[in-house]
């Protein structure tokens, strides 16, 4: 983290990274024009913010600055906004046929048990 400057945005002190080892700054520049890198000296994470809006985009699921950093801003880009909520019907609706055929088997097994339990 070379040039740095600290601000003060909103309750939190945070650093601006202009500069990285692996220039994922001005890599997530390329992603969106106004993203900002921040690092969260009270939270200890990094952070995108919109320079255009002021606002926290997404905080970095990582401890470090690297590749992931910029796939992750690539992923969760305004502009990728329908592929990611369509992955997200995709994916419910996996999980729902996954629930209502354990719902099917456990009420099948219980009433094959309700069967075996009156006969006897």
């Amino acid at each position: 983290m070379s040039s740095m400057g600290d601000v003060n945005i909103w309750r939190y002190k945070v650093i601006l990274i202009t500069n990285d080892l692996f220039d994922i700054a001005s890599r997530l520049r390329s992603v969106n024009d106004s993203y900002r890198l921040y690092y969260n000296t009270q939270k200890h994470r990094y952070e995108v913010h919109n320079a255009a809006t002021d606002a926290l985009e997404f905080v970095l699921p990582y401890d470090e600055l690297d590749a992931r950093s910029v796939e992750y801003a690539r992923y969760t880009s305004v502009t990728n906004a329908e592929a990611l909520f369509e992955e997200i019907e995709r994916n419910n609706a996996k999980v729902e046929k996954q629930m209502l055929a354990d719902i099917a088997e456990n009420a099948a097994c219980s009433i094959e048990k309700g069967e075996r339990h009156d006969s006897k």
